[in-house]
């Protein structure tokens, strides 16, 4: 396949990947932490091996998807596509189960805006993976899909 320097053949892949993981990496240092107020989680004053703890817990995802993100520049297209359509079945199981224990506090801006940017990073996980598994099994993957 020629391209032209620079681009890449992949981008209709890579760009929706990126974009989750950048999502994945700011979930946990967004202001949502307060009772009813704007706190951040630095805030609370909590050891550093908690604090560990936390953000190695959000950004699980984010590192998992960088691994696709490397996998896709090594031209593994379809290996990329399977850690992408996985890091976004597990997000969708992590989001049912956020509902349902949050369903009493549900209208609360934090837990709306928490579960509103996982979907929309589970979303573009998803497109991802789409996109490469139809990349690696030959069919030319469709803007619209």
């Amino acid at each position: 396949m020629q391209t032209a320097p620079g681009s890449d053949p992949h981008r209709a892949i890579l760009g929706p990947a990126v974009a989750a993981a950048l999502i994945a990496f700011f979930i946990p240092l967004l202001p949502i932490y307060g009772g009813e107020g704007i706190a951040f989680v630095f805030s609370f004053g909590f050891p550093l091996r908690a604090m560990i703890e936390f953000f190695l817990g959000y950004w699980s995802n984010a590192i998992v998807v960088a691994v696709g993100i490397v996998l896709l520049r090594r031209d593994l297209v379809g290996v990329a596509g399977g850690v992408f359509a996985a890091v976004s079945l597990g997000l969708a199981i992590t989001i049912v189960s956020q509902i349902v224990v949050t369903a009493p506090h549900f209208g609360r801006w934090q837990t709306v805006a928490l579960l509103a940017l996982e979907t929309v990073e589970a979303i573009l996980l998803a497109l991802a993976a789409g996109r490469a598994i139809a990349a690696s099994r030959g069919r030319a993957p469709t803007p619209t899909s």
